[in-house]
């Protein structure tokens, strides 16, 4: 399908991405730090590639204009004036967009599965096509762990007929299978893979290429013949697939029970090369982890994703108040609140590098009072993976701040967690040096 990109791994769920200004055919500036944005509908998820997140915001009902009315396609279902810049902005229709022709989607399971597909027979299938040699072969995509688009493979002691080598995946060395041997179906090569997951660990399938997501509905699926394949317990059946032709369906419940990978899944050994990064202190935790607004400040610093109430520009009208210290700025109206601005630079003890056309300011409502934090540029919203166990600090105390670590070893960054809440329930609470209560 035009502008599917592939797909991305969300908590064990392999999402298809798509780059809706490539499906549509619209003219898309060069994107220099591209975004992914998931959306969900009638129980199904998509990731959508995005230039980048402005900011977030909530739109009351009466601010809305449907444009749904309108019988010429759109993937729109609204328009409504920004309120600081009065520039149009339109809504994305999640449901027109997964309605769109051959646009894949995997059930959303936060949502629960879609009405009535929970136990019908006719209910889509979610499959990955992936070729290994002469071999069209069909993957259920819930199975899949993730997908590595690009396989390294690096020798090992236990390379053999079946096995190839290892490959890098996060801290550990990964045994790599050609998949069309182990499905008997001889042997081929590939460049990309099919992460795996056993009980006793992963195993990479090397696979030619990854052609695209579908999704089938289960009265394509045929049973092979009963003669003519001694190795037919393997595969659920043969689709024929629109545009693709005819595709071999592999059983996942074979794959997982096969005796020989389980074998070579216990062989996941840690790599050397992995380093925890430097200043990670010991301890922390793996588990019960957040979600997080990545932004600028000098540095680059990380806050939960759920302590901030929207993300604003820079206001255009601003009531100085000059010499209260703290980094306050003044103060502004949005919408029928008055909210405190502050440099986020000032507060921490750096020299003030405020762009009103590139800066954000990040809004923060606590106890009814309401901070608008003022930052250099905006990062991405990304999960941790791991946190060091919080410890308070003052307002401005950068430097004291629980880390928290976004991206796999090796290559990971240990960002400090700023409490922007928190530092707002204090500045309230107890202003220092003169700085006056967050309207």
């Amino acid at each position: 399908m035009r502008g599917l990109r592939g797909a991305m791994n969300l908590h064990d769920v392999v999402i298809p991405v798509l780059d809706l200004a490539v499906t549509l055919e619209w003219e898309r500036p060069e994107r220099e730090h591209p975004v992914i944005v998931i959306i969900s509908a009638g129980g199904r998820m998509l990731g959508v590639v995005a230039d980048r997140i402005d900011g977030i915001t909530t739109v009351p009902d009466d601010q809305r204009h449907d444009t749904r009315d309108t019988g010429n396609g759109l993937v729109f279902s609204h328009t409504f004036g920004h309120p600081e810049t009065g520039a149009v902005v339109s809504i994305l229709d999640a449901d027109a967009i997964l309605a769109l022709p051959g646009v894949p989607a995997v059930a959303d399971q936060a949502s629960g599965p879609p009405a009535g597909t929970a136990a019908t027979a006719g209910a889509g299938v979610p499959m990955l096509l992936v070729r290994c040699g002469d071999f069209r072969l069909a993957v259920s995509l819930v199975d899949i762990h993730t997908v590595l688009p690009q396989l390294v493979v690096t020798e090992s002691p236990m390379a053999g007929e079946l096995c190839r080598g290892v490959t890098a995946y996060m801290n550990d060395w990964v045994p790599v299978v050609d998949l069309a041997l182990a499905l008997g179906l001889g042997s081929s090569a590939g460049t990309q893979g099919l992460l795996w997951s056993f009980p006793e660990g992963l195993v990479a399938l090397q696979v030619a290429e990854v052609v695209e997501i579908v999704t089938l509905d289960r009265a394509q699926i045929r049973p092979l013949p009963a003669l003519g394949m001694a190795n037919a317990h393997r595969f659920r059946g043969v689709a024929q697939v629109p545009g693709h032709g005819q595709h071999l369906m592999v059983d996942p419940a074979g794959l997982s029970a096969d005796e020989t990978l389980s074998a070579l899944a216990r062989l996941n050994t840690p790599r050397e090369d992995v380093t925890v990064p430097d200043g990670r202190p010991a301890g922390g935790r793996t588990t019960d982890l957040d979600r997080y607004l990545t932004y600028r400040v000098g540095v680059e610093v990380a806050t939960p994703l759920g302590q901030i109430a929207e993300i604003l520009a820079y206001p255009d009208d601003l009531a100085p108040l000059a010499g209260t210290g703290g980094g306050l700025l003044g103060l502004f109206t949005h919408r029928d609140i008055v909210a405190s601005l502050i440099s986020l630079d000032q507060l921490i003890g750096r020299p003030p590098a405020i762009d009103p056309d590139t800066s954000r300011v990040l809004l923060v409502e606590q106890e009814g009072n309401h901070i608008g934090y003022v930052v250099e540029g905006l990062g991405a919203i990304e999960h941790s993976v791991w946190e060091e166990d919080g410890r308070a600090t003052d307002p401005g105390r950068l430097d004291g701040s629980p880390l928290v670590q976004i991206g796999a070893d090796p290559d990971g960054r240990l960002l400090p967690r700023l409490d922007l809440a928190g530092w707002a329930a204090t500045l309230s609470s107890a202003p220092p040096e003169g700085l006056p209560p967050a309207g």
